[in-house]
């Protein structure tokens, strides 16, 4: 019997016996019963499917692009067990893949209280605290997961590193590079990495002397060194190199470069919102308007931008000029 057929026979049973219910009896002449009742029909009880084959077709479905019939195979599976785990794990991941990070981390949590040594759940609780902006309490779910699972580490690196970068915490930071250093010795990126820890820190001008070798150690560098040389430069309040070093990032980044998802969730609005204030520090405010507008146009939050977008509209309208006292006319004795 195929899977949706075995899925919908309770349903169509049920549906059965509550029309036989709701049908009204004919009314008949009573007749005399007899003494002795007949022993009755054993009812065949209907085919149960069980948990484990409503989570894999969750799974499956899933895996072929249809989130909504995955959803409803993995609450089933949790209806028939309500402690099987990887249902509401799959189920988090899916809401979090949505952007549902509230339902996300409930599922996180509602796997925890059922296995609460499960690495998996730490690390869906982790990204989904960090994509809604709680970059402590989700460093602490990852550090967790790492605990239980150590093996977990180069997949949580990114979202540990994004959170660490919300939270401005330069030791974690520094610590991250390190860790990136070691497990990736030849990658070209291993100076951005070193250098952003460097300006969380307060040392842009080590971050800068760092970037700059690493830039000129590598052939083809990615935006990403670019970018965050740029950001250096801006924590030292040198405006005209920054603006440099992000128009670089820039042209790399529309000729196709990806390497600042790296860095960001919203890598282009980033760009722009950074490129933005340097150019308001370098005095380019009507650049800066520009490249603000098409930031917010590309999903830069509102915090990012709105404070620097109102002060390049600003500093574009002339001081107005003194209307100098009037001088009062002698009067004439």
């Amino acid at each position: 019997m195929q899977a949706s057929r075995l899925i919908l026979l309770p349903f169509l049973l049920l549906a059965l016996l509550l029309v036989a219910c709701d049908s009204p009896s004919p009314e008949s002449t009573p007749q005399r019963l007899p003494t002795r009742a007949p022993t009755p029909t054993p009812t065949a009880t209907p085919f149960s499917i069980p948990a484990k084959a409503y989570y894999e077709e969750g799974v499956n479905r899933w895996e072929a692009g249809d989130a909504e019939g995955a959803l409803q195979s993995l609450s089933w599976a949790i209806q028939l067990a309500p402690d099987l785990a990887p249902a509401y794990l799959t189920r988090g991941g899916i809401y979090l893949a949505q952007g549902q990070l509230r339902q996300a981390l409930a599922e996180a949590d509602a796997a925890l209280r059922v296995d609460r040594y499960s690495a998996a759940a730490c690390m869906l609780r982790g990204e989904a605290l960090r994509k809604l902006g709680r970059p402590g309490p989700a460093l602490a779910a990852f550090e967790e997961a790492l605990r239980l699972n150590p093996t977990f580490r180069p997949e949580t690196f990114r979202s540990r590193w994004l959170a660490a970068c919300a939270a401005h915490d330069g030791t974690r930071l520094l610590a991250l590079s390190k860790e990136y250093a070691g497990a990736h010795p030849d990658c070209p990126l291993r100076p951005y990495y070193q250098g952003w820890a460097l300006i969380e820190l307060n040392t842009p001008d080590v971050a800068v002397d760092a970037l700059i070798e690493g830039i000129g150690a590598t052939p083809d560098p990615p935006a990403l060194l670019w970018f965050a040389l740029g950001q250096a430069y801006a924590a030292e309040q040198a405006w005209s190199e920054s603006v440099t070093a992000f128009e670089a990032a820039r042209g790399l980044v529309q000729a196709g470069d990806t390497s600042l998802r790296v860095h960001s969730d919203r890598p282009v609005a980033e760009l722009f919102s950074t490129l933005g204030r340097a150019y308001i520090g370098a005095g380019r405010c009507v650049d800066a308007e520009i490249v603000l507008e098409y930031a917010a146009e590309v999903g830069a939050q509102a915090s990012a931008y709105a404070t620097p977008l109102a002060e390049a509209r600003l500093c574009q309208t002339p001081t107005p000029t003194a209307t100098p006292y009037p001088t009062a006319t002698p009067m004439i004795w």
